[in-house]
């Protein structure tokens, strides 16, 4: 029963420390070895893009010609003729 016992811990501990080692060794490596590639990627969300669009007078609002007070955006509309 003693060696079922130990086994088992050996086994599970084992395991867990070769699946966290495969999880960060890559970053480990970046770290370590490049260090140059160890930047962070800018993310933009698509609220940022919008304000982005929208700060730069690209989208323009057309409520008028929409039925029950839809708001549609030129980026919208474009993306929408694209994928037809």
């Amino acid at each position: 029963m003693y060696i079922q016992t130990t086994t088992l811990t050996i086994s599970l501990s084992l395991s867990a420390s070769v699946s966290l080692g495969m999880l960060y060794m890559p970053k480990v490596y970046v770290i370590l070895f490049h260090p140059e590639q160890n930047v962070p990627k800018r993310k933009r969300s698509f609220k940022a893009i919008v304000t982005a669009a929208t700060m730069s007078g690209k989208l323009s609002q057309k409520g008028g010609d929409r039925p029950n007070g839809e708001v549609k955006t030129e980026l919208c509309e474009s993306m929408e003729t694209n994928s037809e």
